[in-house]
């Protein structure tokens, strides 16, 4: 088996909002994150008492991961033929005589054949970078914008959070390869090969905006997403992360490690690796 690694890449997506219209949308719905769980219209806080505490820009990462596989082989069977009619009793192909008799499929004849076959497919994941959970819904937001990174260090500017995979690059790939790889039926194989196209780590901007009731003093989270716009609640602020991850660690698959994702049979690996790598 011959596998083709694919070069290792990080991008971070573009905001698709500009920062007004995401800061827009949270004011509007901070009182929304103030009064969840609390009942009773009369308790709900009004506009004016709450008031923004701080905010916060992250990156959060997730992976896409994409490949092919192509097996070509060769294996020998056994084809049953039927007669053109019941009054056939034999039949000569390229010089061989065969009699025809009762098969499982009725009357007819069996004639060896070599079968020369070639099966071709490609796959894709998209993988959450902190849960590990697949994450198809991302796939419409990496084809957006987005700006290569050499290291995630670039990432931590202007107090930007920069939040580090829980699942390295083994993990991911791990993944893809079982699914690309099948056990076939042959008596000779002739090609073999799995060809990873991509192995990117993206990173998505989320903003977070943390308010205050004032009369109550109860804080609220409000996130939005810098792509998409999506927004949701959170319970708090999260915390700002000082260590970061080095992109050698994120990305753990090399053609020693491939050995151990797929284990057994002789395997032969092509490395390919941007130019920035070999820098670090």
């Amino acid at each position: 088996m011959e596998i083709d690694l694919a070069p290792q890449r990080m991008f971070v997506l573009e905001e698709r909002l500009t920062f007004e219209e995401i800061r827009q949308r949270a004011m509007d719905k901070r009182t929304t994150a103030i009064a969840s769980g609390i009942g009773g219209l009369l308790q709900r806080p009004r506009t004016e008492d709450i008031v923004p505490l701080g905010r916060q820009r992250r990156v959060q990462p997730f992976w896409y991961v994409s490949g092919k596989a192509r097996y070509v082989y060769e294996r020998t069977r056994e084809y049953t033929v039927p007669p053109s009619g019941p009054e056939v009793r034999e039949v000569e192909v390229h010089g061989t005589t065969y009699a025809i008799g009762d098969t499982a499929k009725g009357r007819g004849f069996h004639i060896p054949v070599r079968e020369r076959c070639r099966e071709e497919f490609a796959d894709e994941l998209v993988i959450d970078g902190v849960t590990g959970e697949a994450a198809p819904e991302l796939n419409l937001v990496r084809n957006g914008p987005a700006i290569e990174v050499a290291t995630p260090e670039e990432l931590a500017k202007d107090d930007t959070v920069v939040i580090s995979p829980e699942h390295r690059a083994s993990f991911v790939v791990r993944q893809l390869l079982t699914r690309m790889m099948k056990p076939v039926q042959a008596d000779t194989i002739v090609e073999e090969t799995l060809t990873l196209d991509h192995t990117d780590l993206f990173y998505r901007p989320v903003y977070a905006f943390e308010f205050h009731w004032v009369p109550k003093d109860k804080r609220g989270v409000v996130e939005i997403d810098g792509v998409t716009g999506t927004v949701r609640q959170a319970p708090m602020l999260p915390a700002n992360i000082t260590h970061i991850v080095s992109k050698d660690a994120l990305f753990d698959i090399g053609a020693d490690t491939v050995g151990l994702l797929v284990p057994g049979g002789s395997i032969a690996v092509k490395v390919a690796r941007a130019a920035v790598d070999r820098n670090y």
